[in-house]
């Protein structure tokens, strides 16, 4: 694969939120101060999900995009198609450290096999070297050296796997439950953005509470990440493309939240619909598998339907008025009555 085809970089953060990172490219020192603050910004909702949640370390495990081709631009075409996040959280007992790796590549991915190699060998190689290496060098360990030698020897590691075809994740198969849904509309008008869900004062939303970071941080994320996405294909000067979020994963012990996502663009309008999805539970049924999601989500964009008309089929508790989150205060807004 042709380095120029890539983008691969791998994250390293200690107990003290210290960052540091390696890039399989050569970049200008202009390029590398950048994306210094990209990967901050990459690994930051790691750490607020807490404080603007319901108090529970959310960890964000997962996220991807889709790349789709500027209409009007069709000169020195990018081939990248897919574009991805893995973060791994291990708690040991010097803190927390977190190793995220950001893949953008041409080829449609075997994460789970990527993951693996992050989860099962590259972080607590890391960690145990670290232990190691201190208590035999002591003062004289430079963790700067060591930490650089072993994020080249992680990239070597995720660049010797990318290729591989991907395999049905055993999410397809399990069935989810939607909270919530999210309406995003770009064009020359403006932006709107709405959130659907059930009505304030159902006992419903109050259930679902404590399965979800919480209502704004799910709503927020989406767009946080496209912008990110589209930021770090600038810095890579990949500019014929563009960053569709397809998937967001996140997990609290044994919970677990995916944002799930479908989209379209026509005539310069990116019109997208996106589900907040739980695991059904013992006491919440009415779940469906993602295949069922995405159809619904495909058929109100392919048939230019509202989403009003199919939104008792995706969850007949949800109500069809919406919440308008394309601005601060109509977040707050939606935080000071979904969230309490």
């Amino acid at each position: 694969m042709n380095d120029k085809d890539l983008i691969l970089g791998l994250f390293y953060s200690d107990e003290d939120n210290l960052i540091y990172e390696r890039f399989s490219q050569d970049l200008s020192h202009e390029s590398e101060k950048s994306l210094r603050m990209l990967s901050y910004k990459f690994l930051g909702p790691l750490f607020f999900t807490a404080a603007s949640g319901n108090g529970s370390n959310w960890k964000i495990e997962f996220i991807e995009s889709s790349l789709s081709q500027y209409q009007n631009r069709t000169l020195d075409v990018d081939v990248l198609q897919s574009f991805f996040s893995l973060n791994s959280s291990i708690d040991t007992e010097y803190g927390w450290t977190n190793l995220s790796a950001l893949i953008g590549s041409p080829y449609t991915e075997d994460i789970n096999l990527i993951y693996r190699k992050m989860i099962e060998y590259i972080h607590p190689s890391i960690i145990q070297g670290k232990f190691v290496a201190e208590s035999i060098m002591g003062g004289d360990f430079k963790f700067k050296n060591f930490i650089r030698y072993e994020l080249e020897r992680g990239l070597n590691l995720i660049d010797y796997t990318l290729g591989s075809a991907r395999k049905l994740p055993w999410e397809e198969q399990q069935n989810y439950y939607c909270v919530g849904i999210l309406e995003r509309i770009n064009n020359k008008k403006g932006i709107i953005s709405n959130f659907y869900s059930f009505d304030k004062n159902d006992n419903l939303r109050k259930f679902v509470l404590p399965y979800i970071p919480s209502f704004y941080v799910m709503s927020i994320l989406p767009d946080y990440y496209e912008k990110l996405i589209n930021e770090a294909l600038e810095l890579f000067n990949k500019t014929s493309i563009f960053s569709n979020i397809k998937l967001i994963k996140l997990s609290y012990n044994d919970k677990k939240v995916l944002y799930l996502e479908e989209f379209i663009v026509v005539d310069n309008e990116k019109r997208s619909y996106g589900v907040i999805l739980i695991p059904e539970l013992e006491d919440l049924r009415g779940g469906q598998n993602l295949s069922f999601y995405k159809r619904n989500l495909r058929f109100i964009l392919d048939t230019n339907k509202e989403l009003n008309e199919v939104l008792f089929t995706i969850n007949p508790q949800f109500v069809f008025d919406g919440w308008s989150i394309q601005s601060e205060e109509g977040l707050n807004n939606l935080r000071n009555c979904f969230d309490c």
